[in-house]
């Protein structure tokens, strides 16, 4: 691929002759990434022009020159050789401030900061002189001062360092360190470093160290709230206390504990309880000073066996903090019914419908071990009356198709399933009240190692009518599944007494935000639906002979979608201006697309937070464009790679995305890119995270303008906390106006 074909930024809709979304089969992955690899050395700026701006600006490590390829050190090309100098933190791996702060009370003797200068530009660096400057505050400091610089060569900093070449031409590059060794003298200290050298735009660089007194430093214990299995019915209380180990007083101003569930979860300050499921300021504000702490309870009250995630995040004033959701927020991970083993019923309640007197109803329910060790299920039995239901067990093939017993347990290993099948043969009409059949109910009870001992599993259903239709609503998938499965339902066993049905009417009632539509129509007898949006749907069908004579009590059938991956976002959108935003076909309705970044995500920051952005990116950022990229490990048989499931392009979504086993120890990025608005003007999206099934983050942003993107959040693993990115100066949403993307 040569220069020249390497893909512009842009800050709206593609211009006419460019790479459409549609079109772009026509530029392979491989070359879309190898342009955006080349994006910096090729030189192309965000409005189309030469010589790209490299981040950081007038500070620090960022410098701000162009770059210019195709150099020749001899000139005799006759095209300029320009170096860049920039400046990165090791410790951080990122572009190093202009500033830099310490507390000496939180350091126990000495610091020290890494730094690598790296030369991406096109010609030799020269660093013809340096100058550390540091005067110290106290005689003490005569044989090791406070603030020390030692150069690549091993000896104090000063005069000039060796020359490093071009990053296109080498790799190398010139590392020094910065050391801070404390003395317990309250004194305040500056050291100043200065690098010339003749890189492009930026010939000086000078780099500031100062000591800050009185600052706070917040410590939790314990790091992690596991309250580990709780009975349903009962309550636990854990203890939480939070530690000032700074010099300065320490402020807890809120506490967001938006993403834990306000019916089971809250804390306790002070004697006051406080409801979980919103974000709460503190009145007084919580004040702890130094080498002090102050106690919280943590409460959970279990009304299901089912695991629950999320966080309790702290807004203090400890200066230290930076990288959990904003400045001086400390997130303390929260679950419940999460470690051990654990046994999830899908569905917890079988619903057999209407089914003829004589025939036998089969369902089919899945055992799935949701915890990290495998269950050791002794024995399934029907709890009271059996009635006219039953238990297949020569569908479980683990035992041979044997009940369970605690000499011979069925074993579901750790994220393992295996499948129960139980029937129902009615044997006569049931009573019916107020117009409706009183169904047969049955409970059967799975013992197994679980915290709860027991597991229990509901049946339902009606024996059909002699005297009229009777509607019955088969679904091939069953009543729990995954979003975008597709649903085969079939009202074929409906019955007539006399004759056959002649006449069939499907309804559907959906969640929130999901368009779907019955597949032909909701007048066949066999149709199709697929669920894009987690949630309840309602399926309703009445029947009618050819007499035209209606059921007498339509079959209704309620499939639960649940999103079965450690991680499912989901994006819905809501254009006011759009008449018909159910509609398709180009151009019918505003395309917005959801992106999901992986931490290792790097492009230019566009959006100014003092940062690489990782939309865009060629493999980091799973959106349209590349929808199933390789992240993790290699081996084929660890699903930790993302897939965005649905795109939608012409208005209101959803787009879908989810990642089975996200990698410890990274956080991922949510973000909302405005694509087109294809002329229907502002959109509002909103947003929907879910972890293990149970939605954890829920957001709806401010309207959006064509070119618009929107950060939405960032998601933390394994601690399952989900932060919303905040803008620097204040607001709710970290927007992005005209945000440049590729042409692809």
């Amino acid at each position: 691929m040569s220069m020249a074909q390497a893909p512009t930024y842009h800050s709206g809709p593609l211009k006419a002759g460019g790479f459409g979304r549609r079109q772009a089969g026509h530029l392979g992955r491989l070359g879309w990434a190898c342009s955006l690899a080349l994006l910096a050395a090729c030189g192309t700026t965000p409005d189309g022009g030469t010589g790209a701006q490299l981040p950081g600006g007038n500070g620090g490590g960022g410098g701000g020159s162009q770059v210019t390829t195709g150099c020749d050190q001899a000139g005799g090309f006759g095209v300029e050789c320009v170096a860049h100098l920039e400046l990165y933190d090791v410790g951080t791996a990122a572009l190093a401030k202009d500033n830099f702060s310490i507390d000496p009370a939180v350091v126990k003797d000495t610091h020290v900061w890494q730094f690598a200068i790296r030369n991406p530009g096109n010609g030799d660096l020269g660093i013809s002189k340096v100058e550390f400057f540091y005067a110290a505050a106290s005689p003490g400091e005569a044989a090791a001062p406070a603030f020390s610089c030692i150069g690549p060569d091993g000896v104090p900093c000063a005069g000039a360092w060796p020359k490093l070449a071009s990053q296109a031409k080498a790799g190398a590059e010139l590392r020094f360190q910065i050391a801070f060794k404390r003395y317990d003298d309250a004194l305040a200290r500056q050291a100043i470093l200065r690098l010339h050298s003749n890189a492009s735009g930026k010939p000086l660089m000078q780099v500031k160290f100062v000591t800050t007194l009185g600052a706070p430093r917040v410590v939790v214990s314990p790091e992690i709230i596991d309250f580990g299995y709780v009975a349903v019915g009962s309550e636990k209380a854990l203890d939480l206390k939070i530690f000032n180990t700074g010099s300065g007083e320490l402020t807890v101003s809120s506490v967001d504990l938006s993403s834990l569930d306000a019916e089971r979860f809250s804390l306790v300050i002070d004697g006051k309880e406080l409801p979980a499921g919103a974000a709460l300021p503190l009145e007084p504000v919580l004040r702890i000073g130094n080498n002090a702490s102050v106690p919280l309870k943590v409460l959970y009250r279990g009304k299901d066996n089912f695991p629950y995630n999320g966080a309790i995040v702290l807004q203090t004033n400890d200066p230290t903090l930076t990288g959990e959701g904003g400045p001086g927020f400390k997130s303390v991970p929260v679950k419940a019914n999460s470690t051990g083993p654990c046994l999830l019923l899908k569905p917890g309640h079988v619903v057999f419908g209407a089914t003829a007197v004589g025939s036998m109803g089969v369902r089919t329910v899945a055992l799935e071990s949701c915890g990290d060790e495998p269950v050791f299920i002794r024995n399934i039995a029907f709890a009271g009356a059996q009635g006219e239901f039953g238990i297949d067990a020569s569908k479980i093939v683990e035992t041979g198709g044997k009940l369970p017993t605690a000499d011979a347990p069925l074993t579901v290993p750790k994220n393992g399933q295996t499948k129960l099948v139980v029937t129902y043969q009615p044997e006569g009409a049931n009573a019916v009240e107020n117009g409706q059949p009183v169904p047969d109910l049955a409970l059967i009870e799975i013992a197994s190692n679980i915290g709860a001992k027991v597991s229990s599993l509901k049946l339902e259903g009606v024996a059909s009518s002699g005297d009229c239709p009777t509607a019955i609503i088969t679904i091939q998938e069953g009543d729990t599944v995954v979003p975008q499965t597709l649903l085969h339902l079939d009202g074929l066993q409906s019955l007539a007494p006399n004759g056959a049905i002649g006449k069939y009417k499907w309804e559907v009632v959906q969640p929130a935000g999901s368009v779907g539509t019955l597949v032909p129509s909701d007048s066949a007898p066999q149709v199709l639906f697929q669920p894009n949006v987690a949630g309840d749907y309602l399926f309703r069908l009445r029947v009618f002979d050819q007499a035209g004579k209606e059921s007498c009590f339509p079959a209704v059938r309620t499939v639960k979608v649940l999103p079965d991956q450690a991680i499912h976002v989901e994006l819905l959108w809501n254009t006011p201006s759009d008449p018909d935003q159910s509609d398709s076909g180009p151009g019918a309705g505003s395309d917005l697309d959801l992106h999901f970044a992986h931490d290792y995500g790097s492009v230019l920051d566009f959006d100014n937070d003092g940062k690489p952005d990782p939309w865009f990116d060629a493999k980091y950022d799973c959106f349209w464009f590349n929808k199933a990229p390789e992240w993790g490990s290699y081996d084929p048989n660890i699903d930790d790679n993302p897939s965005l499931d649905r795109d939608d392009t012409d208005g209101a979504g959803p787009e879908n995305l989810n990642l089975t086993l996200p990698e410890d120890g990274h956080e991922y990025a949510v973000g909302v890119h405005l694509f087109n608005a294809f002329g229907w003007g502002l959109s509002t999206a909103e947003v929907r995270i879910y972890i293990y099934g149970q939605l954890q983050y829920q957001v709806t942003s401010l309207p959006l303008s064509q070119g618009d993107f929107w950060y939405v959040a960032d998601i933390q693993w394994p601690s399952a906390n989900i932060a919303g990115k905040l803008p620097a100066g204040g607001g709710k949403f970290f927007v992005t106006p005209k945000y440049p993307s590729p042409e692809l």
